[in-house]
């Protein structure tokens, strides 16, 4: 019987919040397992999201036989539509999240003008499946949002199992429960390797209860006696689902505000296609109406949800507290609840969101990130999964370095070998021969690629650079008309710029920076073999040394010369 030769490199989510993608290989035969995006840092002025470079995948493209996609969330699943654009094979994931992935791909074909081919089979949360002769495992977690998976691929030395994304709560309700005994089932048949989430493994205990909102807010309930207004985060379900059952609780009624809009959720909020029960049932009556925003006479008894994309909700609350909303203006006796953790990549909008609200009259309640855990595994949550699948190697994913390093302590306290666990960064590439780990690994380059609205890859680290300079120092541009006969200047030289210097009392720069250009069109009179683009660059070195000179500013200097 020939021996499975098993690879395994990540395209993301190594050394990284978010940005999620992994590749598993047996026998040539290459599975993807999610593709997701990570904010950029805020230093990546106007950049939009970032996701993995594909060219190791392009390199190999008859030996791709699936993606597979976990759960419903961005960093699991939002770069499929770039991802597709390069692979074509079938995608394959549970019910809920084959929903969103339709509703994302339509969403991206109509924004870009373009047609993608989604090939998409739709998965029981607990399947048995064969793809491409491997025998692969689904089973339930309990995460954030329902119909979320772990994967288990079959090989001749025993599983690869990839966690996803999970907690250990017994008490989750229908839709968000974890299935032990199919874990067990698996891990009883041999694990080869367990892939496990990092981004909580410094948090001691069990994340349950520590994820749930209602008991940090039962009191704001009870205590309000006007509106609520509570922003969350849209694709935590979990969460949505407790809001409503505190609105049910205290006799209130819900409004869905923002960017989702209810009859949008209550469509994707199932289980699967055949059940015709919400996974959040929302009798008629407890629905107030949008329209009766601002009305004292109405509203008074409103749950306000405020949900969104992570980015765009504290842009949307700065909205509200600027009065820049139509229907939603804040108001004494209001109480506000921010029940949107900060996100990597979020942290300077919602620090100007959060002191924006304390400027107001409403009654803030600001939940932060040790106040209400993410739906990650903490290191009791991990112990549980290592106890259940015993696995021989151990491979953490998803996070940080610093999560890998506890991650890989929580797995050695637990009996695993310090030589049986690796630790990876995205572009390595560990390899598995004869059921034996290889001491030796490969490294490939994988590149962030920066997306800038409908560009792809268009936006490299000089344009960046260039962004920075420009909100730092600001603009110069000089335009001057030449005879292209004689070289001689025919036409007043301009100088204008932005967010550099206050005009008024810099005239001198302005007049030194015109005699500096128009002494280095002089050098073209000199000798008219130069070319254009030797003056612009003259221009450039001569009028940056002196600004710097003057005000140790760096402004992004731009020459325009017109021949005529």
């Amino acid at each position: 019987m020939k021996n499975d030769v098993i690879r395994f490199i990540p395209m993301g989510g190594q050394a990284e919040m978010g940005k999620s993608m992994y590749c598993f290989e047996i026998n040539e035969k290459i599975f993807i397992i999610d593709s997701g995006f990570r904010f950029p840092d805020s230093d990546k002025l106007g950049v939009d999201i970032i996701i993995p470079s594909f060219t190791y995948l392009e390199e190999r493209l008859d030996k791709i036989e699936a993606i597979i996609i976990t759960h419903g969330h961005d960093d699991a699943m939002a770069a499929l539509p770039y991802l597709l654009q390069t692979v074509n094979v079938p995608v394959y994931a549970p019910y809920l999240t084959a929903d969103l992935i339709e509703q994302m791909i339509a969403r991206y074909e109509r924004r870009n003008h373009v047609k993608l081919n989604l090939h998409l089979k739709r998965v029981e949360k607990n399947a048995s499946i064969d793809i491409a002769g491997v025998p692969v495992e689904f089973f339930p977690v309990t995460h954030s949002i329902p119909g979320s998976v772990g994967v288990a691929l079959w090989t001749q030395y025993g599983y690869l199992v990839y966690s996803g994304e999970f907690i250990i709560d017994f008490g989750a309700p229908e839709g968000f429960r974890c299935d032990i005994q199919k874990m067990m089932e698996i891990g009883k048949k041999g694990v080869l390797a367990l892939f496990v989430e990092s981004s909580s493994s410094k948090h001691e205990g069990y994340t349950s209860p520590n994820h749930k909102l209602t008991s940090k807010i039962d009191h704001v309930f009870e205590d309000s006696e006007d509106r609520i207004i509570i922003s969350s985060y849209a694709q935590n379900v979990f969460r949505t689902k407790e809001i409503v059952d505190l609105t049910k609780k205290y006799k209130r009624q819900i409004v869905f505000y923002g960017r989702d809009k209810y009859d949008n959720t209550n469509s994707l909020l199932r289980i699967d296609r055949k059940s015709d029960k919400a996974i959040i049932d929302i009798p008629q009556s407890l629905l107030g109406k949008k329209e009766n925003i601002g009305k004292p006479q109405f509203d008074s008894n409103y749950v306000i949800l405020l949900s969104g994309s992570p980015r765009r909700i504290y842009h949307d609350i700065c909205d509200i507290i600027d009065g820049g909303d139509d229907l939603l203006k804040l108001r004494k006796g209001d109480t506000f609840v921010v029940a949107s953790p900060v996100l990597p990549g979020t942290e300077k909008i919602a620090n100007k969101a959060h002191n924006g609200l304390y400027k107001t009259d409403a009654h803030i309640h600001l939940l932060k990130n040790k106040d209400l855990f993410s739906m990650h595994a903490s290191q009791e949550d991990i112990k549980v999964i290592i106890q259940i699948f015993k696995p021989k190697y151990y491979i953490p994913i998803k996070g940080e370095y610093q999560h890998f390093i506890s991650n890989m302590h929580i797995a050695h306290d637990m009996g695993i070998k310090g030589d049986h666990i690796v630790i990876l960064d995205n572009g390595e590439m560990i390899t598995i021969q004869n059921g034996q780990l290889e001491s030796s690994r490969d490294t490939y380059d994988i590149e962030d690629i920066m997306i800038d609205g409908i560009g792809i890859g268009d936006v490299g680290e000089k344009v960046i650079d260039d962004r920075i300079q420009l909100a730092n120092d600001g603009v110069v541009i000089v335009g001057m008309t030449v005879s292209r006969a004689t070289k001689e200047i025919i036409a007043q030289t301009d100088c204008q710029t932005r967010g550099f210097v206050y005009l008024k009392d810099s005239e001198y720069l302005i007049k030194n920076i015109i005699s500096i250009c128009e002494k280095a069109v002089g050098e073209w009179k000199k000798d008219p073999t130069l070319e254009v683009g030797e003056i612009r660059m003259m221009m450039k070195d001569q009028v940056g040394k002196y600004i710097f000179k003057e005000t140790a500013k760096k402004p992004v200097f731009i020459g325009v010369v017109i021949e005529i």
